[in-house]
């Protein structure tokens, strides 16, 4: 999770600070000195893709004791659920719908999530194992696996985020911030899901017409939840001490 967060405010930080136009690169609203304090962390306390290759290093372990204890008839439970996750998730209907009530499923995304994570960890054991088998030196094998593995601990990191996020908003007793706090949700996995459309269209998960309707659903979520900007903000109760800047307070 550091990884994932430290990386995610050193683009957040570059976000806001182009939001705000020639003010967000002046020292008195504090966004640069903002860069300049948080840059360090992506490899400070542990550089974030040797941490990311751990996460990974993690998952294969896992990988490899849960095939290594299971007995035939866990193997046909594993190959029946690859093959029911064919059927339900990558049939010629769902990797083409588009309605916003199944975009809008919880679901959905963790389906989806689930499904990238799941395949590139297999991916990357396969990878990994067939330099071994060649003879290459475990050292040399791991590095040259190194970009698969990277994306292993982003797909894991992610998958976790949005369980977690998920099982908050299920928590969360008070109507009204349940439904921004399920359209929030929505629109952090969707755009997850926007950013790796990539490999979603690689692999067969989704066509063209459903990561369109994707983007569509992403820049309506924006405009509704622009609404509900500074209430959500103000949640946090930063003191204007804190803040110190004059674009935070005008």
């Amino acid at each position: 999770l550091k990884a994932f967060t430290t990386w995610n405010t050193t683009h957040t930080l570059q976000e806001c600070r182009e939001a705000c136009g020639g003010k967000g690169y002046l020292a008195e609203n504090r966004i640069s000195a903002l860069k300049n304090d948080t840059d360090v962390y992506t490899t400070f306390e542990g550089d974030n893709t040797v941490l990311m290759q751990l996460v990974a290093k993690s998952r294969l372990t896992e990988f490899k004791h849960e095939f290594s204890n299971i007995n035939l008839f866990g193997i046909l439970n594993y190959v029946v659920s690859q093959a029911r996750t064919t059927l339900t998730e990558l049939n010629p209907l769902v990797v083409r719908k588009t309605d916003e009530s199944h975009l809008m499923d919880p679901e959905f995304h963790l389906s989806a999530f689930q499904y990238r994570e799941r395949d590139i960890l297999t991916s990357a054991a396969r990878r990994l194992k067939k330099h071994l088998d060649s003879g290459m030196d475990s050292f040399d094998a791991f590095n040259q696996t190194q970009y698969h593995l990277v994306n292993v601990g982003h797909a894991f990191v992610e998958r976790v985020v949005l369980e977690q996020f998920i099982a908050q908003v299920e928590r969360t007793e008070d109507a009204q911030s349940r439904a921004i706090l399920k359209k929030l949700c929505a629109l952090f996995a969707l755009s997850q899901i926007e950013k790796n459309k990539g490999w979603y269209l690689e692999h067969g998960y989704m066509e063209g017409v459903k990561t369109k309707a994707i983007r569509k659903l992403i820049n309506k979520l924006c405009w509704e939840v622009r609404q509900d900007a500074v209430p959500l903000v103000e949640a946090f109760a930063i003191p204007d001490s804190c803040l110190a800047a004059p674009i935070a307070v005008n």
